[in-house]
């Protein structure tokens, strides 16, 4: 699943959306037995009961579930899982995604997809970028953790130092004269090019590079790790206008190199920035505790999500509040216990607004919370 994925999920709403979550196995007697095919079997049959409850015609719930149904007898997808499936299902048909998270069995309907189990996926390991550059060719990736997606450029860079130096660049070093009697014809001789002017023919073609990336990422401030020989890194390096360029970087021609190795490569490098970076959001936390720049009451951080106040989300793991938010009235309304009619997830609710608001979210057992065993806790804004 890519972020951008993530985000179309985060962003859909109205109508039936079914969100299915169960564990799967990547091999072994679980698999040879069917047994996550016979969990996702009765997350459908949950499911079908549920939407049939709430008002949705039988014909209807059929048709929505039958892609889910048809994959229960797809034994080749079954052998070919790993952690976790989650499965969304709406007006738009069904996507689903097989991924290295052990997931707890729920099924949740409504008018919005219950996307809390995924941001460990994304958040929890770090958002990033990472740019292949060489004088050939550019490629740029949004990587997390656990993927890696290429992002097309092209209608925004250059091809290659040749687009913007000239075709003449391999050529122009190779002085003619005629040669001298007989056949011997034209001649060349090389006349060597110094490091300073190939350093200014590379200079300018990453500055039309890092131009054409600004107009992508100019809002953008999530690290980004470079993939390029030694002496590009400087370059690039004192040229860019992106802010969160990492001070370290992948060295090596990136050219042929494969993508999932230069990802594996950037986590190295970049993993340690994230743990501090978690670590350095409970101090701020703790440090601000008891003023205006933290809030633990779920009503308060409901709001501030709506509203795009919130920086950084904790949600506590296995812990939620049910409940209704009027938009138009700013009125919340919080059920007590277990969900029930049209209550939503407020905590799905709060960290899906906090993420489509660019804010961070952290998913945490009750005890690594900045303020042990509560529910939620955020940092806000303003």
């Amino acid at each position: 699943m890519s972020l951008r994925m993530f985000r179309e999920l985060a962003e859909e709403k109205g109508g039936n959306c079914i969100s299915i979550y169960i564990p799967t196995s990547r091999a072994g007697e679980k698999v040879i037995s069917k047994h996550a095919q016979k969990k996702l079997k009765n997350k459908l049959k949950e499911t079908s009961s549920a939407l049939v409850e709430a008002g949705t015609g039988k014909k209807e719930t059929a048709a929505l579930l039958k892609p889910a149904e048809e994959m229960l007898e797809d034994d080749n997808f079954w052998r070919n899982q790993s952690d976790g499936l989650a499965i969304f299902i709406n007006k738009n048909g069904m996507r689903s995604f097989t991924l290295p998270v052990d997931f707890e069995e729920r099924v949740y309907t409504g008018d919005h997809f219950y996307l809390l189990p995924l941001f460990p996926f994304f958040n929890d390991d770090g958002e990033f970028y990472l740019l292949a550059l060489s004088q050939k060719e550019v490629k740029l990736y949004e990587c997390s953790k656990n993927h890696i997606t290429g992002i097309v450029i092209d209608d925004l860079i250059p091809g290659s130092l040749e687009d913007v130096v000239g075709y003449d660049y391999e050529d122009k070093s190779l002085q003619h004269r005629t040669g001298h009697g007989g056949d011997a014809g034209a001649m060349f001789h090389g006349q060597g090019r110094s490091k300073d002017e190939d350093k200014d023919e590379t200079a300018r073609y990453f500055r039309a590079v890092d131009k054409g990336l600004m107009k992508l990422l100019a809002d953008d401030k999530k690290p980004m790790v470079l993939a390029c020989v030694e002496a590009h890194f400087p370059v690039y390096q004192q040229i860019t206008s992106y802010p969160g360029l990492f001070d370290s970087f992948i060295s090596g021609s990136p050219d042929k190199e494969d993508p999932l190795v230069l990802h594996s490569e950037a986590w190295l490098l970049i993993k340690e920035f994230f743990r501090k970076q978690r670590e350095n959001k409970i101090k701020t936390f703790r440090k601000l505790s008891g003023t205006s720049k933290t809030a633990v009451v779920p009503d308060d951080i409901v709001i501030a999500s709506v509203d795009g106040r919130i920086d950084t989300l904790f949600v506590a793991s296995g812990k939620d509040k049910y409940g209704t938010y009027d938009a138009e009235k700013r009125k919340l309304n919080i059920s007590g216990g277990e969900r029930k009619g049209r209550d939503v997830s407020l905590f799905n609710f709060s960290a899906v607004n906090t993420f489509l608001n660019g804010g961070w979210v952290y998913i945490s057992t009750g005890d690594k919370m900045p303020l042990e065993n509560t529910g939620v806790n955020a940092i806000l804004r303003y």
